[in-house]
């Protein structure tokens, strides 16, 4: 349980879904845990204990200076970034024909301009110890066509690029800074809620329906937990997995595999 004593660590879109779990599991396995979002989250710790918190708008690169600063101020360094971060934006209207240049640009602002920054401003924060890790959330839509959500399967996999060359970078002139990115496949968080609501929407189905059709092609046989995605992210984040870098790390309960 001791697996993060001493280490400080950053987690944004910490306030709901796959960035609240994570941030849990990081603080129970005893890191000193800063949550970054436009909200705060009600709690984080077993014992219901309110987190470390810093009102964080992804897309803005003062406030990641601003962010960054202050989690290097108040607790002397940072050891592991966490870009949990991130919308799906419109799945009814989002086809190539139909998204918008605003819709295009909302999406790639938060899922891809925001992990971007808080790379940039991680990399120089652990630049200074000469070590750390970074975890990018991306998700299965980056490596199929997402035709009704042309933005956010771009957007991922534009993090996916991303955090290849960020773990290259962070590899040299001694440096051991890993980057790995993620990929969940359907996960029960709000923002699936979204997607399902919408679909539905679309289709003129009902929710209920919709998500028991998508279970059912899962094969492990049903959506994935936030729980099932931070544990993933806290082995990468952690020094068991200190020779892990620039890799891509599925987590859909074999979804990839049918598709």
């Amino acid at each position: 349980m001791g697996q993060f004593d001493s280490y400080v660590a950053l987690v944004t879109g910490g306030a709901g879904g796959i960035g609240a779990a994570t941030a849990r599991l990081l603080a129970e396995r005893g890191a000193t845990v800063v949550v970054a979002d436009l909200r705060e989250p009600e709690s984080v710790g077993s014992e219901g204990t309110r987190p470390d918190f810093l009102a964080l708008d992804v897309t803005s690169e003062e406030s990641w200076a601003s962010v960054i600063a202050q989690v290097v101020e108040r607790h002397g360094k940072l050891d592991v970034l966490v870009n949990a971060a991130g919308i799906v934006g419109d799945v009814v209207s989002g086809t190539l024909e139909r998204t918008t240049l605003a819709e295009w640009r909302k999406v790639m602002a938060v899922n891809l301009d925001g992990t971007f920054l808080g790379c940039r401003e991680a990399m120089t924060a652990m630049g200074r110890q000469g070590r750390g890790a970074i975890v990018n959330v991306s998700s299965v839509g980056a490596y199929y066509p997402t035709t009704q959500s042309v933005a956010y399967g771009a957007s991922k996999g534009g993090v996916t690029q991303l955090t290849k060359s960020v773990a290259l970078f962070g590899s040299q002139g001694g440096k051991r800074i890993r980057c790995n990115s993620v990929h969940p496949g359907r996960t029960d968080t709000a923002m699936l809620d979204s997607i399902v609501a919408q679909r539905a929407q679309r289709t003129g189905d009902t929710g209920s329906s919709e998500a028991k059709a998508s279970a059912q092609r899962i094969p492990l046989g049903a959506a994935g937990t936030p729980e099932d995605v931070a544990n993933l992210i806290a082995f990468l984040a952690s020094d068991e997995a200190g020779y892990i870098t620039g890799g891509e790390f599925v987590v859909d309960g074999g979804w990839k595999l049918l598709r």
